[in-house]
């Protein structure tokens, strides 16, 4: 399978990594408006262009990983899918619900496969926590946390800006987050989110925290920043009935009540590892041997659960996630006991 990458900054060059490691795959181009960026991308060896067009008319381009800022990401997935190539596109889908669902309903008609890069989802203790939950390991679920929290200079990045953003650390940090709240325990029905005080002189948020209700009545509590340097071990802890669990970037572990704590598998996160896994299942999904590993649902989830989150930060109150997008009518926002 031959592929393109639109978009060669930090994303772009995290995929270059993964697919030189998936067999039976060739990075056939990568494009990025820069000069300097296609410049160094030459003097590597890499076959570069500016033009992100050139790259969607290629005759024999079979995918395209879309790295370019999100509010690219509409138009260069419609166009790709309409020109009959699979698109892996990173996070967020898109900005607001309307372009995620005009890009779904796309891949639809043109039978190519839209799937969205969550890296998460092929990290190996996760996997085995979903697992641990499902079975009722620990218990009935009473609450759990996630912290993606790190201190990264955002000044002058375009992650900051919102006109291509669309936002802050919610919507870059918290789409990880709410995948991995849908992925263990079901959809985010409602949201919470609060602006803390802020730390770099950003047009948009650097630090939030998010409580987010799920279906069942479940409670959790998310903690972004780029600003706050929390450093807790662990990104991810469920708490129930029976015991814990923690998925940490060096050690994960279950805890059971009376019992003494057991290791997870893996422990280690490895980024680039979760990348590959990600590259591999996506040439088994357009190869027709596994099915997506995330649904056209999900991804409009977490996009309507960002919205949601944006939605609550100017009212101050619950705002229940919905995914057609259309979380900004005041009508919508209740009061929560």
């Amino acid at each position: 399978m031959r592929i393109g990458i639109i978009g060669f900054g930090r994303a772009g060059r995290v995929h270059l990594d993964a697919w030189r490691a998936v067999q039976g795959v060739e990075v056939a181009v990568v494009s990025d408006p820069a000069p300097a960026v296609v410049a160094a991308a030459r003097a590597e060896g890499l076959h570069a262009i500016a033009d992100s067009c050139e790259v969607l008319a290629m005759p024999d381009l079979d995918a395209v990983s879309i790295c370019v800022p999100p509010v690219d990401h509409p138009p260069l997935a419609v166009a790709a899918l309409q020109r009959g190539l699979h698109v892996l596109c990173e996070k967020p889908l898109a900005i607001r619900g309307p372009a995620a669902m005009r890009m779904m309903q796309t891949a639809a008609r043109t039978g190519r496969q839209l799937l969205l890069a969550t890296k998460f989802r092929h990290v190996p203790d996760l996997l085995v926590a979903r697992e641990l939950i499902a079975s009722g390991v620990i218990g009935e679920p009473l609450a759990f946390e996630i912290d993606f929290s790190s201190r990264v200079d955002m000044v002058g990045r375009w992650n900051s800006r919102r006109s291509v953003s669309g936002g802050g650390v919610i919507i870059d940090s918290g789409c990880h987050a709410f995948d991995v709240v849908g992925f263990l325990f079901g959809p985010v029905t409602c949201v919470h989110a609060t602006r803390l005080r802020p730390a770099q002189p950003l047009a948009v948020e650097d630090s939030a925290t998010v409580m987010v209700e799920v279906t069942k009545g479940l409670i959790g509590r998310i903690d972004l920043s780029w600003s706050h340097a929390t450093q807790r071990e662990t990104y991810l802890m469920v708490h129930g009935t029976e015991g814990s669990i923690d998925v940490g970037w060096r050690q994960s572990r279950v805890r059971l009540i009376g019992q003494e704590p057991r290791p997870l598998p893996v422990g280690v996160y490895d980024k680039h590892a979760s990348h590959v896994a990600m590259m591999n299942a996506f040439l088994a999904v357009v190869s027709g041997k596994r099915r997506p590993w995330i649904s056209p649902g999900e991804c409009l989830r977490t996009v309507a659960a960002v919205e949601a989150s944006y939605h609550s930060l100017r009212s101050g109150g619950w705002v229940p996630v919905d995914t057609m997008g259309v979380c900004d009518t005041p009508s919508r926002v209740r009061a929560r006991a």
